[in-house]
């Protein structure tokens, strides 16, 4: 099973290369460092980044996932991977992995690069990176199951648009929330908020009651995620190809 993962991970990088996705994916961060810099303060920074995370990092990874997928079908290499040894679970495994990567080296390089650009003038608390990490992970697989359960519904990268565009601006609604501009507890319903909340025990403190949603919540929305991902994933596709 490893040994097919790997490969299938290798591939999935390999191609994610070779289609631009990591050159994007640093010139999207890199912008966004330049933008987070010159309109946040490190005082800020706890609202700006996890806003921005959410609302760039994360709809930009379910674009990803769309194009990717819709690539795959196109070409025939989903037919080719349901009879194949390779199994649905470790495919879907290499694409939340493989795409988390490259949500995880975009948020990477637009926080260190914004960082880095502020401390040439100002004093820059360091967050607490371990949770930083957790959060942007799990920004990232949460945005790749639901891409996967929404995308394999659809043959056409022009059918998905419209679906796509509106899942996200209900997935992105929260970040409202993290900037302060509209603070009400019904944006914590959303899917997307706790893992957004784990980004923002990065930066100041959270209350016990916060840790419990952030982490409780974020692990069950995951777990659902990836029965429902795999459930979609058969359902439309293997069960057609059959």
């Amino acid at each position: 099973m490893m040994n097919r993962l790997r490969t299938a991970m290798k591939t999935d990088v390999t191609i994610q290369v070779r289609n631009k996705l990591y050159a994007i994916g640093i010139v999207v961060g890199t912008m966004l460092a330049v933008a987070l810099s010159q309109l946040s303060t490190p005082d800020s920074l706890a609202a700006a980044v996890p806003a921005t995370v959410l609302l760039i990092i994360g709809g930009s990874t379910l674009l990803y996932v769309a194009g990717v997928i819709i690539f795959e079908k196109e070409e025939g290499t989903l037919h080719a991977v349901i009879v194949s040894p390779l199994r649905t679970s470790e495919y879907l495994w290499s694409k939340m992995i493989t795409l988390t990567l490259l949500a995880a080296v975009e948020s990477v390089v637009m926080i260190g690069g914004a960082m880095l650009m502020m401390s040439r003038s100002h004093e820059v608390p360091l967050p607490d990176v371990p949770v930083l990490l957790l959060g942007i992970i799990a920004i990232g697989v949460l945005h790749t199951l639901i891409g996967i359960i929404l995308v394999v519904r659809y043959e056409k990268i022009t059918d998905v648009l419209v679906p796509l565009s509106a899942i996200a601006m209900v997935l992105q609604l929260p970040f409202l929330y993290f900037i302060g501009w509209v603070v009400h507890p019904a944006f914590l319903l959303v899917p997307t908020s706790a893992p957004t909340l784990l980004i923002r025990g990065a930066y100041v403190h959270l209350a016990a009651w916060e840790w419990v949603y952030a982490a409780g919540c974020t692990l069950l929305l995951l777990i659902g995620l990836t029965i429902w991902a795999q459930r979609a994933f058969h359902t439309h596709i293997v069960m057609k190809v059959r």
